[in-house]
C-alpha cells in the first residue's frame, strides 16, 4: 500500500542538508576530495596535507619544484576545484 504523503530519499537527503546546514561543508568534502582528480596521481602523491580555512584551500605538497608550478596556475586549480564541487567553494589557494 503506497502513501500519499511519499517522497523520494533524495528530497529527503535535501531538505536534512538544508536543516542541518551542511552544504558547505559537504562542498568542503568534495573539494578535497576531488584534489587528485585535478592535479593527477602524481602530485597527489606528493600532497602531505590538505585544509580549508575561511574559503581558503591550504595544500601542504613534498616537493618545493611542484609546489612552484602549482602556485602559477593556482587560479586555475580553485576554478577547476570548485566546477568539481558544483559550487563556489573556496576563493584562493595556498601552499606551505
Amino acid at each position: 500500500m503506497r502513501r500519499s504523503n511519499t517522497r523520494s530519499i533524495s528530497e529527503v537527503i535535501k531538505e536534512y542538508v538544508e536543516a542541518f546546514k551542511l552544504k558547505g561543508k559537504l562542498g568542503e568534502v568534495k573539494v578535497i576530495n576531488g584534489w587528485s582528480d585535478v592535479v593527477g596521481e602524481k602530485i597527489a602523491a606528493r600532497t602531505l596535507e590538505i585544509k580549508i580555512f575561511n574559503r581558503k584551500l591550504y595544500v601542504k605538497i613534498q616537493s618545493s619544484i611542484i609546489r612552484q608550478e602549482l602556485f602559477m596556475i593556482r587560479t586555475e586549480l580553485v576554478k577547476r576545484l570548485n566546477e568539481k564541487a558544483g559550487d563556489n567553494v573556496i576563493d584562493d589557494l595556498a601552499f606551505f
